[in-house]
């Protein structure tokens, strides 16, 4: 399972995030939707600016609003088109976000944004040709996207064509060397042609990385038994047991949280912020290590215009989990806020190495 415990973590290239653009939750390219201005820009402007909003708070429903607005007034708006197709992925509406896709690219093939999207939706669905297909053709225009040679290597891996997954995979880490599930999907290919010095290397890598990814673990041991190591395959059997009970008692734990924050989530939706926050913060103190609570508290803090507050919620959230991708965007907007423009940056970056993951999983 693609994770540093329980989440997903890569590395991705400089993205835009979304203070003007959505691009960053396509997965990492350019926008190069080619609309022309639209009548009554400021109106359509305005529902972007809200979507947006919407969206930078953790707030998917409310952003989809905005851009099926924005789709309304200006159909095929590529900057809409893009964000309400992520709108359906978080808000796990797949299919309906595939079809906006498949529609608007058929007028629109030029916009790569989009079409890392659809790529995102497919692979959801598992299929893998397809996404494939998409993925090929971001390259034609954006040769060293990471989202797409990641995602190429991954889905080749998974189709037993090594010698194309090695290919991409070995292009994604030369675009970004700390990318830990590049070098996990390498070691996999590795294994699988039974280059077993090579596999525990990469494995290696991965660990050194995100030490809890599981994944890694499992197969470092079977790759070190392999090539004889057998101190080290026994060492990591030893850490993989112990991984592997704590990620069973973490998803026990978050189906708990799950199940007791349905009054929250209800105050949330209805903007009783303050009755959120309180349900939130009184699950915090019976889980307090559960990382998906801060996020959650940060994003009420934001709603409540407490970004000082928020700050440090969003800020304990990623020291807890790393690998949770919505703090890190949210804090990277906080940083732009306040002028720190290299906290920003590196906060950016995070969101969008873990945009590069696929929607699927690479079990071990």
């Amino acid at each position: 399972m693609i994770r540093f415990d329980s989440k997903r973590l890569g590395s991705g290239a400089a993205v835009a995030l979304l203070t003007g653009c959505l691009v960053a939750c396509a997965g990492g390219s350019r926008d190069s939707g080619g609309a022309p201005p639209p009548a009554g820009g400021e109106t359509v402007e305005t529902a972007l600016q809200h979507a947006d909003s919407a969206f930078k708070d953790g707030d998917y429903t409310e952003a989809q609003k905005g851009y099926e607005e924005a789709l309304r007034i200006v159909p095929d708006h590529p900057r809409a088109i893009v964000g309400l197709g992520t709108c359906g992925l978080k808000n796990r509406q797949v299919k309906r976000a595939h079809d906006l896709l498949v529609d608007h690219l058929s007028r629109h093939p030029e916009n790569t944004a989009a079409r890392l999207v659809l790529a995102r939706t497919l692979v959801r669905q598992a299929e893998f040709p397809e996404a494939a297909a998409q993925l090929r053709t971001v390259l034609e225009s954006d040769p060293d996207n990471l989202m797409a040679h990641y995602n190429l290597g991954f889905i080749a891996y998974r189709s037993h064509d090594y010698d194309t997954a090695m290919q991409h995979l070995q292009k994604t880490l030369a675009l970004r060397p700390d990318h830990p599930e590049a070098h996990y999907t390498l070691g996999l290919t590795e294994m699988a042609t039974g280059k077993y010095d090579d596999a525990v290397t990469e494995f290696e890598k991965a660990i050194a990385i995100d030490p809890r990814h599981v994944g890694a673990h499992f197969n470092l041991a079977a790759a070190a038994a392999r090539a004889g190591r057998n101190d080290l395959a026994e060492k990591e059997r030893r850490a993989y047991a112990d991984l592997s009970g704590r990620s069973k008692a973490d998803a026990e734990e978050s189906a708990q949280v799950k199940a007791a924050s349905l009054k929250a989530v209800e105050a949330l939706m209805a903007e009783r912020y303050e009755e959120a926050l309180a349900e939130y913060q009184t699950l915090l103190a019976a889980h307090p290590q559960y990382a998906p609570l801060y996020n959650d508290i940060g994003r009420v803090q934001l709603k409540l215009g407490r970004r000082t507050e928020a700050l440090e919620s969003l800020k304990q959230a990623v020291t807890l989990d790393p690998t949770l991708s919505e703090p890190h965007y949210l804090l990277s907007n906080l940083y732009h806020q306040m002028g720190d423009d290299a906290a920003s940056t590196r906060e950016r970056a995070t969101f969008a190495a873990l945009e590069t993951i696929p929607e699927g999983k690479s079990a071990y």
